[in-house]
């Protein structure tokens, strides 16, 4: 049965070792092979590590439980930008759980915590622009594509990515 909770210290590991398959998964051809296939695992533990040993006041990060499997994860920063409002950092979910529902439900959780602090200001988003199963997940979800630039990746490269944006949390909660 699926239960969600938020993320504590102790899952920083389960929560780098998702984010690195899912990059692998979705990201090859994007990011390096090199990168993909060695440091994206160390890079993503140091990253949640950090994250959730001492975690920023705004910082949200909600996990999907499938047993004690985790099956998926979002992590916001409510209030981030002066002019986008607040930040959808995350949203990862496993393979084997792809396209059952878990990434509309993590949103629509984040959204509800967003709506409780934040709910008056703007949500955002970057996807590379090439990913387009998340770019039409996210236009489901009622996001508008607002631009297109060059941005720096993890691995050291760059890439075409899209800034989608909400005009407040409730709109995501509406639509999920």
């Amino acid at each position: 049965m699926l239960q969600f909770r938020n993320a504590g210290m102790k899952d920083a590991e389960a929560i780098a070792h998702l984010h690195a398959a899912s990059w692998r998964e979705n990201f090859r051809g994007t990011y390096a092979d090199e990168y993909l296939d060695g440091a994206v695992v160390e890079d993503r533990r140091r990253v949640w590590q950090e994250r959730l040993t001492a975690p920023a006041s705004n910082q949200s990060v909600i996990l999907a439980m499938n047993g004690a499997d985790l099956a998926g994860f979002v992590c916001a920063y409510g209030a981030h930008n002066t002019q986008l409002g607040s930040f959808i950092d995350n949203l990862h979910v496993s393979g084997r759980h792809q396209r059952s529902g878990i990434g509309r439900q993590l949103m629509r959780r984040i959204a509800e915590d967003l709506c409780a602090e934040y709910g008056e200001i703007g949500v955002y988003l970057w996807v590379l622009e090439n990913n387009s199963n998340a770019r039409q997940f996210y236009e489901v979800l009622g996001a508008s594509n607002s631009q297109v630039r060059e941005e720096s990746t993890p691995d050291g490269g760059t890439a075409p990515t899209c800034i989608y944006v909400w005009p407040s949390p409730a709109h995501i909660v509406a639509r999920t």
